[in-house]
C-alpha cells in the first residue's frame, strides 16, 4: 500500500507493508523500474544503496531483476574504514547480496581502498566517484535510531562538513559510532541530488523517529536535512513493522 504523507515541511509517498518480504519485493520492483527508465532515456543508470541488515532481502531480489546491468553504476552511501573481509564491511554485504545473479555485471564502486588513512581513502574514492552523473537516478537510504543516515552523525565533529560539503568532494572521512568509528560517507549534497530518493526502514521505533524527522526543519536530524534540502520530486519511504 502506498499513500501520500505530508508532515510539514516534508512530503513523500509512504509505502507500508505487513511483512519485510512484501516491502523488499515492492522496493526491488520500484528501483528496477526507475533504473530501466534511466537506461531507456540515457543509456546508463546510477544507484546508491546503504549497508546493514535491513536491505539484504531487497538486495537479493533486486539482483535477480533482468535489465542491462552492464550500464548501471552502483555505489554505497557510506562505509566503515575496514578491509572488505571484515564482517563490518558494507562492501562485503553489497557484493554478496546485490552484485550477484543478473546484477553481477553491474559496475560497482566500493568506498574502501588500501590507504594510510580514512582521509586518503576518501580522496581516492572521490576521484572514482566522478564517473557518477551530477544527478543520481536512485538513492536508497537507511535511518538510525537517532535519525542519522549514511555515516552522517549528529555528534561527530565532522557533522557540519558532511552536511554542507564545503570541499565539493562527493565523499569525506568522518568519525562515527563503534564498533568501527572511522568511516567514509557520501556528503548530504551528493546524496540529495537525485531523481528518486528512498528511505528504507523497519520497526515501530524507527516509525516514531520518522515522524520526528519529517516534522523538523532544522539540521537536528541528518536524514531530515537530506530530505528537506533535496529538490527531488520523487521521495518515498518503504516501511514495515
Amino acid at each position: 500500500m502506498a499513500t501520500e504523507l505530508v508532515l510539514a515541511p516534508m512530503e513523500f509517498s509512504l509505502h507500508c507493508f505487513r511483512e519485510s518480504n512484501a516491502s523488499d519485493e515492492a522496493l526491488a520492483a520500484f528501483v528496477s523500474d526507475r533504473l530501466r527508465g534511466a537506461l531507456a532515456a540515457r543509456g546508463c543508470a546510477s544507484l546508491v544503496v546503504s549497508g546493514g541488515r535491513t536491505p539484504q532481502g531487497f538486495f537479493r531480489l533486486l539482483s535477480k531483476e533482468r535489465l542491462d546491468w552492464t550500464r548501471v553504476i552502483v555505489t554505497l552511501a557510506d562505509e566503515r574504514w575496514v578491509d572488505e573481509s571484515s564482517p563490518h564491511s558494507n562492501t562485503r554485504t553489497v557484493r554478496q547480496g546485490l552484485i550477484a545473479n543478473e546484477a553481477a555485471s553491474a559496475r560497482f564502486i566500493p568506498l574502501c581502498r588500501p590507504a594510510s588513512s580514512p582521509a586518503e581513502t576518501a580522496a581516492l574514492v572521490s576521484q572514482d566517484l566522478r564517473i557518477l552523473p551530477p544527478t543520481i537516478d536512485v538513492v536508497v537510504l537507511g535511518m538510525g535510531d537517532d535519525g542519522h543516515t549514511a555515516s552522517i552523525f549528529q555528534e561527530s565533529p565532522h557533522y557540519q562538513a558532511a552536511l554542507r560539503n564545503a570541499t565539493q568532494q562527493p565523499c569525506l572521512a568522518v568519525s562515527g559510532k563503534s564498533p568501527v568509528s572511522a568511516r567514509i560517507t557520501l556528503s548530504a549534497p551528493r546524496l540529495r541530488n537525485c531523481d528518486s530518493l528512498v528511505v528504507h526502514i523497519t520497526g515501530q521505533a524507527k516509525w516514531r523517529i520518522l515522524g520526528q524527522v519529517a516534522s523538523t526543519e532544522s539540521d537536528e536530524f541528518p536524514l531530515g536535512f537530506v530530505l528537506n534540502t533535496s529538490t527531488c520530486t520523487s521521495k518515498h519511504v518503504f516501511w514495515n513493522p
